[in-house]
């Protein structure tokens, strides 16, 4: 068994508030946009196993419960509680009692999507039990969206500093096996290993190992081009991540207890990081102000300051200055 987690489109209240019933999880077999399958074969047993244990489970924002870097750094706040389950021809469903917070959030859309986490059989993909759920920006199973007012999301835009000629390659080989140019990586690899796997006897390997260079490429330099090219892509999201953080940080958006929660949301949904930031009036930023200039007292720096403090004290208490000195 294993821990994953996976995401579906939260359908928002007729009125534009939080629902009451939320759709956790599509019936029978699934495919996430990252390439993933799992089977919610039996949802009964699913029921039976959360009724059996008496508990109520927790919806969070950002799966911050499932990490424990985000329990470093205090309190890891609910946005509801699935108080019950029950399954239908669409799946499975849960209702929730939101907090007043999560609530508001989800009526203004500022989290349009809910992602379950579960406990899954590694090798069948059968999900076996649920465990909560998290209010996320990005979805990953494709549901039907009854409220969406959006496309479905698609690979992230670049600013056009990605490796070309990997994206190139990328996009070769997805027309190649009959896939579409804008193919996850892990959906190009997980067809090219199938198609290995239908290859049976000696003839077809003779026939690999004869292959035109020019017009095949070994599955060996295609794993670690996509390797590298996850591995460039992420580096340069966290990168681009924690310097946009570091400026919100600097202006006073946010403060250094906030750090890793900006950095998870900047990578995850760079538009929201920065749709909170104009949103934000900087609240923070006397923090970073300099309050006193460095003279020592009695030199022309500080008496020019502290003339000029002296004159802001008389406007406030409506005096002269004379009246100060004495």
């Amino acid at each position: 068994m294993a821990l994953q987690l996976a995401t579906c489109e939260l359908d928002p209240a007729p009125a534009g508030g939080a629902p009451e019933w939320v759709h956790l999880l599509p019936p029978g077999k699934m495919t996430g946009r990252d390439g993933r399958g799992f089977e919610l074969a039996d949802p009964a047993a699913v029921i039976r196993d959360f009724q059996s244990r008496g508990v109520d489970l927790p919806i969070d924002y950002e799966h911050q419960n499932d990490r424990p870097e985000s329990k470093q750094n205090g309190p890891v706040p609910a946005a509801g509680w699935i108080k019950e389950l029950r399954s239908d021809d669409k799946g499975l469903w849960g209702r929730v009692e939101w907090t007043a917070t999560a609530r508001e959030m989800i009526g203004e859309r500022e989290y349009r999507y809910l992602s379950p986490v579960f406990v899954f059989d590694g090798k069948t993909g059968k999900i076996l039990r649920l465990k909560g759920a998290g209010l996320v920006h990005n979805p990953n199973l494709h549901l039907t969206a009854l409220a969406s007012e959006e496309p479905t999301m698609n690979a992230p835009e670049t600013d056009g500093t990605q490796p070309t000629e990997a994206t190139d390659v990328l996009r070769k080989l997805a027309e190649a096996l009959s896939l579409p140019p804008e193919s996850d990586p892990a959906a190009i690899l997980k067809t090219v290993l199938a198609a290995l796997k239908t290859e049976q006897g000696p003839a077809k390997a003779t026939a690999r190992e004869t292959a035109d260079p020019a017009r095949f490429v070994p599955i060996e330099a295609v794993s670690e081009l996509l390797t590298h090219h996850n591995a460039r892509v992420a580096t340069m999201q966290e990168q681009d991540a924690r310097r946009r953080v570091d400026g919100a940080l600097r202006d006073g958006h946010i403060t250094p207890a906030m750090r890793d929660w900006a950095t998870a949301l900047c990578m995850q949904d760079a538009a929201s990081f920065e749709s909170f930031l104009a949103k934000s009036p900087a609240p923070y930023a006397h923090l970073h102000r300099v309050a006193i200039n460095g003279l020592p007292p009695g030199t022309a720096g500080s008496v020019a300051a502290a003339t000029a403090e002296e004159a802001a004290i008389c406007v406030q208490l409506g005096i002269k200055p004379d009246r100060l000195a004495k």
